[in-house]
């Protein structure tokens, strides 16, 4: 593979996977769950939102790694910065929904989804080579 058409997967992989990243993670925030929140929702919704939220970074991590042919880990570690960056100006704006612990949980959890993503298009039978 030629160094442009890496470049050019690179950054689709990229453009894809935070994109899906927030497609999902917005119908399960905003759709499903209607505004999860640790100080209104309830057990159940705080369990299934977070198992949500996990699984939508699964997914894009999934999607991701497939578009990228497995060799490339660049567009994870730019999308897992965009994660960070976002946690750090929700943290400096003060802008949360409920304790920090919780929203720290969340954001871990679509750093670790991402990259068992990652392993399991790795690790998936019908990935391209």
């Amino acid at each position: 593979m030629n160094s442009r058409t890496r470049v050019f997967l690179t950054v689709l992989s990229t453009v894809v996977g935070g994109f899906s990243l927030i497609l999902y993670t917005t119908i399960s925030h905003n759709i499903l769950f209607k505004g999860l929140s640790f100080c209104t929702s309830s057990l159940q919704e705080l369990f299934f939102g977070s198992t949500a939220f996990f699984l939508s970074a699964v997914i894009a991590g999934f999607i991701s790694t497939l578009i990228v042919v497995k060799d490339n880990f660049l567009p994870l570690f730019l999308i897992s910065l965009f994660i960070i960056g976002e946690f750090l100006v929700l943290t400096s704006s003060g802008h949360w929904h409920g304790p920090v612990w919780f929203e720290t949980g969340l954001y871990l959890s679509h750093i670790g989804g991402l990259w068992i993503g990652c392993y399991g298009a790795v690790k998936f039978p019908l990935a391209p080579m």
